[in-house]
């Protein structure tokens, strides 16, 4: 095990787009996850860089990633563990276990709660999880998914029309992002909301060209959202996505989703993502399917 550096931002983006390659589908994190926890994720929260990147370790053989422990910069006693297959050996399996309570977790009348997500399918990880007194919640974390096999009608409301992410400013996106997560009357989270989008805009897989937004007959921004493409594994992941409240119930979500779905289709994409199982996203075409369980520890501080 070795500590994290900012130098690991790329190898570790690589190892999930190639245990994507290898799992065929979501089981560790996709390439917008990493992007966005690190940028917007940690600045809406107020983590520092320093404490974001010391609440990640990295396991290695031969130089090679195999197995990453993270938060997800919510400083809320999130953890994650990302593995190169359902193979790791025990040893591993311990340390990363071992980092958790360490390293991770919220504190909380003189203790530290974990919340570790672990792969379903994992059940080497999940009887470690109990043999050390970890305790299964009954919620779970759902990713929803598109196949690409044709291009879908793109509805957009009379006097709507589109801008690109390098056509409307952070502060501009900032303030639509408050208005839709009902934030905006929050003065620090109004503030930090344009640096979070300005993190976001330097992230390596941002595209501006895939950052959309629907704009209203009077140029307010009515609803938004940002794919990113995995170009090797020719998937799309949608994140964020959101609709000001007076500009709901048009679609305008929807036809956002649906032009940025029939881009990454041109592109060769194959099937688009997001991390919800909501509803709405049902509604639209996707289909949900449970990810992550959710287990919770106490340790002492």
């Amino acid at each position: 095990m070795r500590g994290y550096s900012s130098e690991d931002f790329m190898k570790v983006r690589d190892f999930l787009v190639d245990t994507y390659a290898t799992f065929q589908r979501p089981y560790n994190w996709t390439i917008e996850r990493w992007n966005f926890s690190i940028s917007m994720a940690r600045i809406m929260n107020g983590v520092s860089l320093e404490a974001y990147e010391s609440q990640i370790a990295v396991w290695e053989r031969d130089e090679e990633i195999v197995a990453v422990v993270t938060a997800e910069g919510e400083n809320d006693g999130e953890a994650f563990f990302l593995v190169e297959n359902e193979q790791i050996p025990d040893d591993i399996l311990q340390e990363m276990f071992a980092f958790c309570e360490t390293h991770l977790g919220k504190e909380k009348d003189g203790k530290r709660i974990i919340y570790l997500r672990i792969p379903l399918e994992n059940t080497r990880a999940e009887e470690l999880a109990l043999n050390l007194n970890y305790a299964k919640q009954s919620w779970i974390e759902s990713v929803s998914e598109l196949s690409l096999d044709q291009e879908l009608p793109v509805e957009l409301a009379e006097g709507f029309s589109f801008k690109r992410g390098d056509q409307v400013t952070h502060v501009e996106k900032g303030e639509a992002h408050a208005r839709a997560f009902g934030y905006y009357d929050e003065t620090l989270y109004r503030e930090r909301s344009p640096k979070g989008y300005q993190a976001i805009s330097e992230t390596p897989d941002y595209r501006p060209d895939l950052d959309l937004y629907a704009v209203s007959p009077d140029g307010d921004i009515a609803a938004f959202t940002t794919m990113w493409y995995d170009q090797r594994n020719r998937i799309g992941m949608l994140e964020p996505v959101g609709t000001i409240p007076q500009y709901r119930k048009l679609g305008l979500a929807r036809a956002c989703i649906m032009q940025l779905v029939n881009q990454v289709n041109q592109e060769g994409g194959s099937k688009v993502y997001v991390g919800s199982g909501d509803d709405f996203y049902q509604r639209i075409g996707f289909h949900a399917r449970e990810l992550y369980g959710v287990w919770v520890k106490e340790v002492a501080v």
